[in-house]
């Protein structure tokens, strides 16, 4: 306190003494003199190497439409940003400006699982069209923005006729929407589907009879018809209507028609007919349930041969079921068809490593001096889209590993690792798989500092977070499933809210990345506490983060199972939950491979 007084008291006597001199020189009649002052701010993107950066900003802040529209003819991350740019520029028509926006989406890189990014961009351009009277092409894209509720109410607005718009409220899997839009007219082709989802069964099964009237060879009619007995119960009249239709899917449908009908030798012929992969699984897990597991056992090894997902776990069960019954032959043949690096290869002291060493060689594409060059001038967004638009055109697994290691040095892990991982099923797949750099940038330690956090609060594994995120999100914040599950490490509105709850808090951001992995720890942690009596076993705890703690929990402790791992593997009824604890186990291993040290 006492020395900001007393310097304050300098400050004023100098600035005192200050006006004193210029009132004298004022006195005398001198000229005060004007301190010379030379000004030198350094352009940031001054810079050879970012002069067609320099090009854009400064046609951007003179409205300088000629060069802007010369750097939208390009197919770079520059010519998307231009035309981005000129899409909002009040100088062009408003046609033009939804054409620019149109040639930004042609550039635009697409996630598939961006799935909230993509709507909503999809409806700027339906606004755009709109705006310029383009009423065609502003249906197309609000189409594709459904079941966005701006969307829906655009839809409503500009399609006058009622079947359209109901067929694309039935694309959109909008069912209510479909039946709200025929407001009474009949549509049984749109209605049947919509009513049969909504489980309005009756109302679908009259609807399904009304599109047989009207076209009496559709397949879609009969298959939907014959569903719809067997939902209600009329198994007779289900498996006569399939019966008489061709192709896998009723043959499937007339497999279950039989087995509520008490027919499972017929059931299985028919399964076995289709040798669908799936269906052929299905078939096992019927047999099993008779105690028949000997006849399932040429089933399992038929799956075996095959290249499906299902091959691995067939062999398996098929070594289980012969170890039991102690068909030796049959076990080593079984055996024979697991592949090492599968999870159940592992199980059975099957040991992959790692390369320790890195096969191909070290380059520097152009597009590294350009992103170095935008990070300098602090515009590291720029950088990334530069990167990612390089990635996309590279084509050597030198150029797309150095690619994918400067984005992943500048945080960006879902293309990099997605781009690297094609890698390891692509030509060149043999070396890949030979190049310790390809594993860690195919497994990134993406987020470290929030993911070692917050498993430092309750001594939980970080490779098992990772691993999971890799599986749940393939490290994109904002990730969107089809069952609505969001961000990181995946989750779902509803435990969402309720994992809030449980940390005495008000729901956060799923989509904000450290929030996400805050609340994924949480609820591993969790798990690992409510397994606590099989000592946090971690394979119930992956596989109840997909399928849910109940259900794995209960499905153990039963009977059937007995908390048999052998048969935990065989007896979740979800493939995707099976394939999920397969590939997030060896995931695990992986990153425990890679960075246990």
């Amino acid at each position: 306190m006492f020395t900001r007084v007393r310097l304050g008291l300098i400050v004023a006597f100098v600035l005192c003494l200050v006006s004193w001199w210029a009132l004298a020189r004022v006195y005398r009649g001198d000229a005060i003199p004007v301190p010379q002052i030379k000004a030198s701010v350094d352009d940031p993107y001054g810079s050879s190497e970012l002069a067609q950066y320099k090009l854009f900003n400064d046609a951007v802040l003179v409205n300088d439409l000629a060069n802007l529209q010369e750097l939208a003819s390009g197919s770079d991350y520059l010519a998307f940003q231009a035309a981005l740019e000129l899409s909002q520029n009040s100088a062009l028509s408003s046609q033009d400006r939804y054409l620019y926006l149109l040639r930004a989406s042609e550039l635009r890189l697409v996630d598939p699982i961006d799935r909230e990014g993509n709507r909503a961009f999809a409806l700027r351009l339906a606004q755009a069209a709109e705006e310029a009277g383009l009423v065609s092409e502003a249906l197309k894209h609000y189409a594709e923005a459904l079941p966005l509720e701006e969307a829906e109410d655009a839809y409503n607005r500009l399609e006058l006729n009622v079947f359209r718009r109901a067929n694309a409220f039935l694309n959109a899997s909008m069912y209510q929407e479909v039946i709200d839009a025929l407001n009474g007219q009949l549509a049984p082709s749109l209605e049947a589907p919509a009513y049969r989802r909504l489980g309005e069964y009756e109302k679908a099964l009259d609807a399904y009879d009304r599109w047989l009237t009207e076209i009496p060879d559709s397949f879609d009619a009969q298959l939907g018809k014959g569903w719809m007995y067997y939902t209600l119960e009329e198994y007779d009249k289900a498996q006569s209507v399939f019966a008489t239709l061709p192709g896998n899917a009723a043959r499937y449908a007339e497999a279950m028609a039989n087995l509520r009908l008490g027919d499972l030798d017929r059931a299985i012929v028919l399964l076995e007919g289709t040798a669908d992969p799936d269906y052929l699984w299905m078939a096992t897990g019927y047999l099993e349930a008779e105690n028949r597991f000997v006849d399932a056992i040429p089933i399992y090894m038929k799956l075996a041969q095959g290249s499906s997902k299902l091959a691995d776990d067939a062999a398996y069960r098929a070594y289980s079921l012969a170890n039991r019954f102690g068909f030796e032959d049959l076990k080593a043949e079984a055996l024979s068809h697991l592949p090492d690096e599968s999870f159940f290869a592992q199980k059975l002291g099957t040991t992959f490593r790692l390369p320790e060493t890195q096969v191909f060689p070290s380059v520097s594409p152009p597009v590294q001096t350009l992103a170095y060059a935008l990070a300098r001038a602090g515009n590291h967004q720029a950088a990334i889209g530069e990167l990612l638009f390089a990635l996309k055109s590279a084509s050597s697994p030198e150029e797309i590993l150095a690619i994918a290691e400067y984005l992943q040095s500048f945080g960006e892990y879902r293309q990099s690792q997605r781009a690297v991982s094609l890698l390891f099923s692509g030509p060149s797949a043999a070396l890949v798989r030979q190049d310790i750099r390809a594993w860690r940038l195919a497994y990134p330690r993406a987020y470290e500092a929030e993911i070692l956090l917050e498993t430092q609060k309750y001594n939980l594994d970080p490779f098992l977070v990772w691993a999971i995120m890799r599986q749940e999100s393939a490290f994109f914040p904002r990730a969107v499933s089809t069952s609505k599950a969001k961000g990181l490490m995946q989750v779902v509105p509803l435990t969402w809210d309720w994992l809030a709850e449980l940390q005495k808090e008000a729901p956060g951001n799923p989509f904000d990345a450290a929030t996400n992995i805050r609340y994924g720890v949480f609820y591993l942690n969790w798990l690992r506490n409510y397994f606590s009596d099989f000592n946090g076993d971690q394979e119930l705890m992956i596989a109840s983060y997909n399928r849910g703690q109940g259900y794995i929990k209960r499905l153990f402790e039963s009977d059937y199972v007995n908390r048999q791992k052998d048969e935990l593997y065989r007896e979740i009824d979800a493939l995707e939950t099976r394939e999920y604890l397969q590939q997030v186990s060896l995931n695990y291993e992986v990153y425990k491979q890679l960075y246990g040290q």
